[in-house]
């Protein structure tokens, strides 16, 4: 009698539990899917999309929201505005609404974007002090390669005559940026230097621009065409700031790790560790990825 009972109650919890596991399965599908919302398969991003969004958490403890950027891009592909969050505070850190004029897209009245025929950016007018109208003025001009690939910036005061100050070097190998040097002009000493390596098994599509010398406008980097992207997943940086004499004053090192991907190869996560980089528009710790597709 007492194994009939036993044999009774697993009969009857036996649904219960597959209907448990099943849900359990089908909610670990859906947080690890839920940075693309909107498409038929959770972990099928589409065919030609770009990021529109980045919320980066903490990893230690219970992975507390840190804060996110987000891009507001309409049905032609422009960007409209560009919005950063600090989580913590609960407070919006900055807003940008570009306005498109032409061939120029302005971030306010005082400093734009120029864009050329490839629909690059080719030009940025800029203030020393964005926060200061009266600020000295510089323009920065952008080159790129036969390839795409943006691979000089040319920065000028805009004095009269214009005052070249510094010049910027981007080299690659195997489609991917593996040194940045930016030069002081005036003395020939290194300003700021920088050093990456690459996963060669992760190739995503259409990830994240890394230029390690950006350090005022990074908050619309990710948003404007600057060119091909890195072929592999940026993997270690090394970024480091020189004193004159080509003396270090110091540097900033940032590994990425845990590298999750749709099953079209766009990357919805990455764990970024030790500090924060001024070109990556995040903190961090856990970076994940929204997309806008056209």
């Amino acid at each position: 009698m007492g194994e009939n009972v036993k044999k009774l109650s697993m009969n009857k919890l036996r649904p219960l539990l597959i209907a448990a596991i099943v849900f359990t399965l089908f909610s670990c599908e859906k947080e690890y899917s839920s940075e693309n919302i909107g498409v038929d398969d959770p972990l099928i991003v589409g065919v030609d999309c770009r990021i529109s969004k980045i919320v980066y958490t903490d990893t230690a403890g219970i992975g507390t929201g840190l804060g996110s950027i987000a891009a507001d891009i309409n049905n032609l592909d422009i960007l409209t505005k560009v919005t950063r969050f600090d989580s913590l505070s609960n407070t919006i850190e900055f807003i940008g609404t570009p306005t498109y004029i032409n061939d120029t897209v302005y971030i306010n009245p005082d400093e734009y974007f120029v864009v050329d025929v490839n629909k690059r950016i080719s030009l940025l007018h800029g203030l020393l002090d964005p926060t200061d109208p009266f600020s000295l003025q510089f323009d920065q001009f952008y080159q790129y390669n036969a390839a795409g690939y943006l691979v000089a910036k040319d920065y000028y005061l805009t004095t009269f005559p214009a005052s070249p100050v510094y010049r910027t070097d981007y080299i690659y190998s195997d489609g991917n940026l593996s040194r940045m040097t930016r030069t002081n002009l005036s003395t020939g000493d290194l300003d700021v230097d920088a050093d990456l390596t690459y996963y060669n098994s992760i190739i995503p599509r259409r990830y994240i621009y890394i230029f390690p010398d950006e350090n005022t406008y990074a908050d619309y980097t990710q948003f404007f065409n600057f060119g091909a992207k890195n072929r592999n997943a940026v993997k270690k940086m090394t970024v480091r700031n020189y004193d004159p004499g080509n003396v270090v004053r110091d540097s900033a090192v940032s590994n990425f790790s845990n590298y999750i991907l749709s099953r079209d190869n766009y990357v919805l996560s990455v764990q970024m560790d030790s500090v924060a980089q001024p070109s990556i528009p995040a903190l961090p710790g856990k970076l994940s990825f929204s997309y806008h597709c056209k």
